[in-house]
């Protein structure tokens, strides 16, 4: 095992991650980055981060708007520069001996702007320079989430515009950390950590959609529905396939509470712009149940992640001769709060293969965060699979 650990040194390092945090917001309520995300740190969600998100990113602190004669009687927003920026460095190893190491500089390089355009419309951009399949890097639009709010009594309804090449029909809206959006999971080694995220990994597809959301929500519950295609361009022709997820989130003592599920079904047609591929068919059938305990025992902080996901055979995410299962359950425990935190969990999935289908594997972490917005996590791996391979995660983010 120190072998191992000698010849893999840095599995991952990681210079800013996708879309963890989001300083433009800190700056557009001028509040810390603590206040929004939990004891485990970015990217999860406290109560407050919730009910940020939930107000379209429109929501604003003491900061002042652009407003004046000359300048528009309805403008609003915010005198801060909402722009965050995204650097990503990557060296990647493991122990299957078949498996070369490799280094790219940039892996990832982009801008976030994201915040208030309205009183009742915000936006989330990102817009990277990456590299694909050993080919030169270019600037491409990852995710595009525009959100238009209107708020009645104690609830929020939401009408949401997106399009992602990595959230899914998710991105149309959710606040959970338990891998229902992949940038609210809390640890590196995603489909470990959540069932979705291994749904989407052992199918080799990216979780890239387009489509119209519309969520309802308040401190207690929300609902989502959209209607998507699991592609990103331009298409024509399109029947949608269908998204909707629920979630219950009560306050229980000093316990912040998560429990939701989510739904994906119907087949997705589109044709290619130019009408010069078949027309496209995407079977979509998925379910996946969540949990999430955020609190402490003793005035330390702990936590509990639970996730379960399968998706139907002959499905995107199933392309197998069975269907595939998997089921996840993290715990994490800060030893200093929202500086040091340990992490373990399990996983036991089956790939929906005839033979060695079973995919378990246990994961051990540990992150530290140095500021606010600098993580340095790592995980290590065990699989139980047929392969027998671990992986290690060394990653250092940090968003600005």
């Amino acid at each position: 095992m120190f072998r191992f650990f000698l010849l893999v040194g840095v599995s991952l390092i990681t210079l800013v991650s996708n879309s963890y945090a989001i300083p433009a917001f800190a700056r557009q309520m001028g509040i810390s980055c603590n206040a929004c995300h939990s004891q485990n740190g970015f990217p999860a969600l406290n109560r407050f981060g919730r009910s940020f998100k939930t107000s379209g990113f429109t929501m604003i602190g003491t900061q002042k708007t652009v407003t004046g004669e000359r300048l528009g009687e309805f403008l609003s927003i915010t005198d801060t520069l909402n722009l965050s920026l995204n650097v990503k460095v990557g060296y990647s190893k493991d122990s299957d001996p078949s498996q070369s190491s490799q280094i790219e500089f940039p892996q990832a390089f982009g801008f976030m702007v994201a915040g208030r355009v309205a009183n009742n419309v915000g936006v989330f951009t990102e817009i990277g320079y990456e590299s694909e399949d050993g080919n030169d890097p270019v600037f491409k639009l990852s995710t595009l989430i525009m959100p238009v709010i209107y708020e009645v009594s104690n609830y929020t309804f939401g009408t949401v515009l997106y399009r992602t090449s990595e959230f899914g029909p998710a991105a149309s809206y959710d606040t959970l950390a338990t891998g229902s959006i992949a940038n609210g999971q809390t640890l590196q080694a995603a489909s470990v950590a959540a069932a979705q995220s291994y749904i989407v990994h052992n199918s080799g597809n990216e979780a890239a959609a387009e489509g119209i959301g519309f969520y309802i929500a308040n401190d207690l519950w929300y609902g989502v529905y959209s209607a998507y295609v699991p592609t990103v361009g331009a298409v024509s022709g399109v029947t949608p396939a269908s998204y909707a997820s629920i979630a219950y989130t009560p306050q229980i003592a000093n316990w912040d509470i998560g429990i939701g599920a989510q739904f994906w079904w119907g087949t997705a047609k589109h044709n290619d712009i130019n009408g010069s591929l078949p027309r496209i068919e995407d079977k979509t059938d998925r379910f996946a149940l969540n949990f999430q305990a955020m609190g402490d025992m003793n005035e330390v902080p702990v936590s509990v992640f639970a996730t379960y996901a399968n998706a139907k055979q002959g499905s995107l995410f199933a392309q197998t001769p069975n269907k595939v299962t998997a089921g996840t359950l993290i715990g994490e425990i800060a030893a200093i709060p929202q500086v040091l935190m340990f992490s373990g969990g399990y996983r036991i999935a089956d790939n929906g293969q005839n033979t060695n289908s079973s995919d378990n594997a246990t994961l051990v972490a540990v992150k530290y965060f140095y500021k606010e917005n600098i993580q340095c996590q790592f995980n290590y791996v065990v699989n139980q699979n047929s392969l027998k391979r671990n992986e290690v995660y060394l990653t250092f983010r940090t968003v600005f």
